[in-house]
């Protein structure tokens, strides 16, 4: 078969010379990133189902994958809406039509303060909100609503000792809120984030400690209900138990975001799914795919993946595993059955900006360059940011569709 060369401008954009429904590696410019479609609807329905048998409203994190058209999925399945940790991030969300959207930050940037004012001008029936947890924040807030005749709505950060953003105490909380509530700005509720905490129990206690504090200041919240946000991806059975005796008239926003694509690491060990199995189980989705180059010496091989394709802030890749079962493919052709080397027998050592080390233990199989390696990763949130474009596959691999994301 002769091909005709394409041009690619976006990095993980298919070759435009190949049909869309052609095998991965008979379509893509490797290195490529890639989503299991299956993976995708199996964790999307799960989640869904988990946080609707708990009777919680779901706002997924979206800065996880930034993708639009991930998104959209996640809403339809019956998401409130998403979260994001930005204006930028909220911009993106409102622009491809979701305009129900938590800033799970303080806002201090008086033209971003500005934007998440007017929201309800441009559109009514829009619900978007973000953070403050001080003085300077609420002042920033009341004098940007204040410039554009806006309403702005926020909920007050509650943090612990050492960790991320969040007034410390119950008593500044409860400050926070009346300060906020007399600058005349809407207060909805509270919010805070327990995926900083070292285990379930932890985050179960503070967010019992949260819970008090949205007790406290309900009276400020002039609103027939308030608001109640928790939810990293991995305590949020932590969240679900605090909150079972929640008041009737408190709705609590879980914001997860990483359940979607999981994980071959940080969250695979993490997720309450793995402690409560009865609820269902997420499906690792992400594979990272890239061709040997080299094998200069015995024991080693050298792939093109590297720290600019792939995730390693919270561990190295792996070779792609389901239950510890590695998977290669040799030849990098398709049609090739994939190799599956004993466990530990090919690991990942090292990570350079675009080449990838693996150790290759007694009993590996003969890599040699060509072969094609599938790598799955640790930390979803921090491999999608390096790609624009990401190829959704069947499970034969052969190619579904391929999205784009906004970062």
């Amino acid at each position: 078969m002769t091909t005709t060369p394409g041009t690619v401008t976006t990095k993980g954009a298919p070759d435009p010379a190949t049909p869309a429904t052609r095998h991965v590696l008979d379509h893509a410019h490797l290195p490529v990133m890639t989503l299991r479609e299956s993976a995708l609807a199996n964790n999307t329905a799960v989640m869904q189902a988990y946080v609707e048998r708990h009777g919680l409203l779901f706002a997924p994190h979206m800065k996880t994958h930034m993708a639009p058209a991930l998104a959209a999925r996640q809403v339809d399945a019956g998401a409130w809406g998403v979260t994001v940790a930005s204006v930028q991030q909220a911009m993106v969300a409102w622009e491809h039509g979701v305009h129900r959207i938590l800033v799970a930050n303080e806002v201090l940037d008086p033209v971003g303060l500005a934007w998440l004012a007017s929201r309800r001008a441009a559109d009514p029936a829009a619900d978007v909100l973000c953070y403050v947890d001080s003085a300077a924040g609420v002042e920033a807030a009341r004098v940007a609503q204040a410039e554009v005749a806006g309403d702005l709505h926020v909920l007050v950060e509650v943090g612990f000792p050492g960790g991320r953003t969040g007034v410390r105490t119950a008593a500044g909380a409860h400050d926070v809120a009346r300060a906020a509530h007399d600058a005349g700005l809407s207060l909805r509720g509270v919010s805070g984030y327990e995926g900083g905490l070292p285990g379930v129990d932890a985050a179960r206690t503070y967010v019992e400690g949260v819970l008090a504090v949205a007790a406290a200041v309900r009276p400020l919240v002039d609103a027939p209900r308030a608001l109640f946000s928790m939810g990293g991806s991995a305590w949020f059975d932590g969240v679900v138990d605090a909150v079972a005796a929640r008041p009737d008239d408190l709705d609590v926003l879980l914001r997860s975001g990483a359940y979607l694509t999981h994980d071959d690491g940080f969250y695979a060990e993490r997720t309450p799914f793995g402690r409560h199995p009865e609820e269902g189980s997420l499906v690792p989705a992400i594979e990272v795919w890239g061709r040997v180059t080299s094998c200069p010496e015995p024991g080693l091989a050298l792939v093109a993946v590297g720290k600019r394709d792939i995730s390693f802030d919270e561990g190295l890749p792996v070779v792609r595993s389901v239950r510890h079962v590695r998977r290669i493919r040799p030849g990098g052709a398709g049609d090739v059955v994939p190799v599956i080397p004993a466990p530990g027998a090919v690991t990942v050592t090292r990570l350079d900006d675009q080449h990838c080390y693996l150790a290759l233990a007694d009993g590996a199989p003969g890599l040699t360059p060509g072969d094609v390696v599938v790598f799955g990763i640790s930390h979803p949130c921090t491999v999608f940011d390096k790609w624009r474009q990401v190829v959704v596959l069947d499970d034969d691999e052969t190619v579904l569709d391929t999205i784009a994301t906004w970062f």
